[in-house]
Parts: structure tokens; C-alpha cells; sequence
């Protein structure tokens, strides 16, 4: 997606979109002109009904002109959808790209309301507003041209007019820079409360668990409610303020018309001028009040703009800081004898850059066809360890070598596909992404080892039910891990929410048979009583290795 420093609605569809909207804009004008005709047609017809000459040429012009109205009125609106859906297409399409190409720290970093928020909610407001902003496009030249309309039927009405539509213009800047501090806070604080829905509903357990904590974050979530609902009312209060402040103003012109231009004008003399005069500006109100109704949708876009923007271009130096180039999708696979962390550092930090969590330094050598045990207590750095060692993390300093190689010369990519892990955190597809030509008998007898053939079925390429426990999750994960049939398997406390049968399936069964294919696998464990099943034991300790000794029996 391309960079855009204009936040307005038209300078982004103007960039983005294949339509010519120099050609959609003079179709705008034609529509809005026939739609001045008719009122002129129409004040005419009065005029001549009154005076009992009806005239059929005028009868054929209005018609023309409603004809003329329809198709073009038709024409732009659906040019506009159309046309908004493919940029709103290619802007989901772009930004989900940028996110997978991302390195998962970056991604971490920005968080997932600001990414959930950019590519649906500002997407949505988006696709809401074009058509305000075609019609409103339409209504000002409507205005224009009834406002010539006017002038040629009084100079001084139509200076009166604009000197009214200036006001209300005037007050509209006036308020727009409060007006778009007041939409970011609010976009800010529903971010907030989307990432506080987050903790209520991943942590809906613990919340059951404890009544102060439940309490606590419901208390926090009200407080963050209020505040977004805060700076909306005020927002809305202001734009319904304003609408008021319009409407008045009309009225107020109205009476201008009626009771003082035709003391202070030498040439308003007929009541037919003042009748004429008054309905065009009854029917300016119509165009003005669509303009002004438009402008609280076109601001709202006009934010979700600068959002996308904001995103696109954090996504942008995310990649330019990475060190793992996506050049296509075909990656050729990597084979190795060693794989090597020498001296490797890597912090978590805060938004200031302050360290959190140090790892390192670290140096460890992992040998094919190898069982390595990594214990070490909560806290101790081995999650963050498996996701340096499988190139998620990039290390701060030090390297990583695949005999003897850096990674960075290989490729990360190529590195990755090395390694099938199941992560503490890890996340289940609904769909074998990535997986064809899948034997389906193997799946089944897979489901059967695992105990799994009554609680899901294999079909159309995904399991049908997912609705599972933590344990019975775990292991549809190790199912879809073995049919990645990847060199290095790592597991990050699999074993720990299995019952003492699939326990012993794991470290009895599972690890020797991984071992006898040729696979090299990297677990992490708290079960000491099955550590001799490793060739070695590498235990952690607020973020290094410690020396450890495993007992054989």
C-alpha cells in the first residue's frame, strides 16, 4: 500500500482508486445541474401556472432533467461502492500481508487492538462514508448552482446566502482541531477496552476464580467505558450543536428574505421574486443539511485514515528493520548437522526502551537427531529461549549457525521451516494450512492414538469440532506437528496439562519414536522423573544456563 500524508476521504479514494475521478466528478456536476434545473423549471412552471399559461416545452425539460438526475445520480453511487470495496479490499489484503511478513516481536509490540482495529473497525468506517461524500460532493454543486440561481434572481439575496453559509464554515474550523483530539481519545480508550475484553474473555477462568479480581477488572473496563463514551457524547453534542446552529440559520435567512430584503433592495418589487427566492432557498436547506449531516461520518474517516496510515507505516519500518526479506512463498528447504547459539542476547523492553526480561547470554549446540530436555522454573526464560532458537525473536546481540553458517546468511525463512514447535501459547487452526495431500486414514488412526476420535472427525481437510479441553487441544496440536514432519520438534511443556497416561505416552512412547525417525526434539519439562529420556538436560535460570546433572537410573 502506497504511503498517504493527506488524511481527507477524497485526497485517499483519489490516490487509490482505478476510476477516473476527474469523469465522476463531471458526471457529479451534470447530476447536480439537472437537479438546479428543476428548480428553475419548477419556480418557472409556478410562475406561468399562476397565470394560467401552462407551457408543455417546460413539462418536456423537467423531465429531461429528472432523467438526467436519475441516471447520474445512479451512476455515481454505485461507481462509489463499487469502487470502495475494492480499496478497502486491497487495503485488508495489504495490511494482512505486512502482518505476516512482520517479525513476531514487532507484531507483539503493536498490539492487536491497534491491528484489529486498523483492518476492520477504520476499514468499516471507510466503507461507510464514501457515499456521504459522493452525495455531499453532489449537494455542493447543487448549491453552487442554486446559489448562481439566486443571484441572477437578486445579487443581494445571494450575497446575504453566502455570507450565512460562510458562518456556519467558519465555525466549523473553528472546532476542528478539538473535534479531531476529542475522536482520537475516543478511538484510543475503545482500543483500550477491546484489549481489557481481551483479558476478560482469555482469562475468563481466573476472573471465575477470584471475586476481587473479577470486581477489579470489571471496575477497569467501566472506567475505560466511561472515558470513550466521554469524549464520543462530546463529540456528538458538538456536531448536534452545530446542526442545530445550521438549521437556525436557515430560518433566520428565511426571514431575511421575507420581511428585510424587500425594504433594503431597489430592485425586489414583485411578490413573485420573493416566492421564487424563498423556495430556492427552502431547497439549498436540503443539499446543506445532507452537507453538514455528512460531516461527523467524513471526519470519523478522515481519523481512520491517519490510523491505517499510522499502522502502514509502523508495518513498513517493522520490515525495514527485519532480517528476514519475503521474496515469494516457495522457500527451499535448509539440512543441517548442528545448530549452534553462540553468546546470544535478546530483551523484552517497554515502550522507552528499558530491558524487562533479559535471555542470555546464551551459548548452547543442538546436534541432529538429538532429545534435549530444557527444565527450568516459570519465569526462567525457556519460552523466550524456543522462540529465539526457532528465529521468531532476533537475537539483540550474539548468532545463531547452522554448522557453523550464521542464520542471517542462510535465511530466516529457510531457517524457520527447520522447526514444527507447540509453543506454551500456542494457537490451533481450524484448517491444516499449509498441509496437501494429507492421508486421511492417517489422520484418523492419529485421532485414535490420542483419544480423540469421539470428541472431533477429520473432514474437508479441518477437524469439525475444536470445542475441547486444554488437554485434548494439546494433543489435536501434536497431531497437526506430526503431520508437519519437520526436522526439529519443539515442545514447550506439552506435557504438562495431560493426564499420567499421555504423559508416559510422551516421554515413554512419543520421544523415542521421534528419536528413531531421525527427529530432533527439544522439550521443555518440569517432569523430572522422566528426564532421563533426554540425551542431555539443559537447565535455566533467570534467563542463562545453569549446570545439571541428570541421575540415570
Amino acid at each position: 500500500m502506497r504511503r498517504h500524508t493527506d488524511s481527507t476521504l477524497w485526497a485517499f479514494l483519489k490516490s487509490r482508486s482505478e476510476v477516473s475521478l476527474p469523469r465522476v466528478m463531471a458526471i457529479a456536476a451534470l447530476s447536480g445541474l439537472a437537479n438546479a434545473l428543476l428548480i428553475a423549471v419548477i419556480n418557472s412552471a409556478a410562475h406561468e401556472a399562476s397565470a394560467d399559461q401552462p407551457d408543455v416545452r417546460k413539462f418536456l425539460l423537467f423531465v429531461i432533467a429528472l432523467v438526467t438526475y436519475i441516471v447520474t445520480q445512479r451512476y455515481i453511487l454505485r461507481v462509489s461502492q463499487i469502487e470502495i470495496e475494492k480499496i478497502i479490499e486491497k487495503i485488508r489484503l495489504g495490511l494482512s500481508d505486512k502482518i505476516r511478513r512482520s517479525d513476531l516481536h514487532s507484531i507483539e509490540t503493536l498490539g492487536r487492538s491497534q491491528l484489529y482495529a486498523s483492518v476492520n473497525t477504520d476499514t468499516l468506517a471507510l466503507s461507510r462514508a464514501v457515499q456521504p461524500l459522493m452525495i455531499a460532493c453532489q449537494s455542493v454543486l447543487l448549491v453552487l448552482f442554486s446559489l448562481g440561481y439566486i443571484y441572477l434572481l437578486e445579487p443581494m439575496a445571494f450575497f446575504l446566502t453566502l455570507a450565512i453559509c460562510g458562518i456556519g464554515i467558519a465555525i466549523h474550523f473553528r472546532n476542528k482541531q478539538q473535534l479531531v483530539f476529542e475522536l482520537e481519545q475516543a478511538t484510543a480508550k475503545e482500543n483500550e477496552l477491546f484489549d481489557v475484553l481481551t483479558h476478560l474473555l482469555d482469562g475468563f477462568k481466573e476472573v471465575k476464580l477470584s471475586s476481587a479480581r473479577n470486581r477489579d477488572l470489571y471496575a477497569h473496563l467501566q472506567d475505560i467505558a466511561a472515558q470513550a463514551a466521554h469524549y464520543k457524547t462530546r463529540t456528538g453534542i458538538r456536531y448536534a450543536d452545530y446542526y442545530l446552529f445550521t438549521q437556525v440559520m436557515f430560518q433566520l435567512l428565511l426571514a431575511a428574505m421575507v420581511f428585510i430584503l424587500p425594504q433594503v433592495s431597489e430592485t425586489l418589487v414583485q411578490p413573485d421574486q420573493i416566492t421564487s427566492l424563498t423556495a430556492s432557498i427552502l431547497f439549498i436547506m436540503g443539499p446543506l443539511t445532507v452537507v453538514v449531516g455528512a460531516v461527523p461520518q467524513l471526519r470519523t474517516a478522515s481519523h481512520a485514515i491517519d490510523n491505517i496510515t499510522r499502522l502502514d507505516q509502523a508495518l513498513d519500518i517493522a520490515q525495514e528493520l527485519s532480517r528476514d526479506p519475503h521474496n515469494g512463498d516457495l522457500v527451499t528447504p535448509l539440512d543441517f548437522h548442528t545448530i549452534e547459539v553462540r553468546q546470544g542476547v535478546f530483551s523484552h523492553k517497554d515502550k522507552d526502551g528499558r530491558a524487562l526480561f533479559t535471555l542470555g547470554p546464551l551459548t548452547c549446540t543442538i546436534t541432529r537427531h538429538e532429545t534435549v530436555l530444557v527444565i527450568g522454573g516459570n519465569g526462567s526464560g525457556k519460552s523466550t529461549f524456543f522462540k529465539v532458537l526457532t528465529g521468531l525473536y532476533y537475537l539483540d546481540t550474539g548468532a545463531i549457525l547452522v554448522d557453523g553458517v550464521d542464520i542471517t546468511a542462510l535465511g530466516y525463512r529457510r531457517y524457520r521451516e527447520l522447526f514444527s514447535a507447540i509453543f506454551s501459547d500456542y494457537h490451533l487452526f481450524a484448517r491444516l494450512y499449509g498441509l496437501t495431500n494429507i492421508d486421511d486414514a492417517k489422520v484418523e488412526e492419529m485421532l485414535r492414538v490420542m483419544q480423540l476420535e469421539h470428541k472431533t472427525s477429520w473432514r474437508d481437510g479441518r477437524f469439525e469440532n475444536q470445542d475441547l479441553s486444554t488437554g485434548q487441544k494439546k494433543r489435536l496440536a501434536l497431531i497437526v506437528s506430526l503431520l508437519e514432519d519437520k526436522p526439529v520438534c519443539i515442545f514447550d511443556e506439552w506435557a504438562a496439562d495431560q493426564d499420567p497416561q499421555f504423559r508416559r505416552f510422551f516421554y515413554d512412547t512419543l520421544l523415542p519414536e521421534l528419536k528413531a525417525k531421525g527427529k530432533t526434539v527439544i522439550a521443555a519439562s518440569h517432569d523430572d522423573r522422566f528426564f532421563s529420556v533426554g540425551d542431555r538436560v539443559l537447565k535455566m535460570e533467570m534467563g542463562t544456563f545453569v549446570p545439571y546433572e541428570v541421575e540415570k537410573s
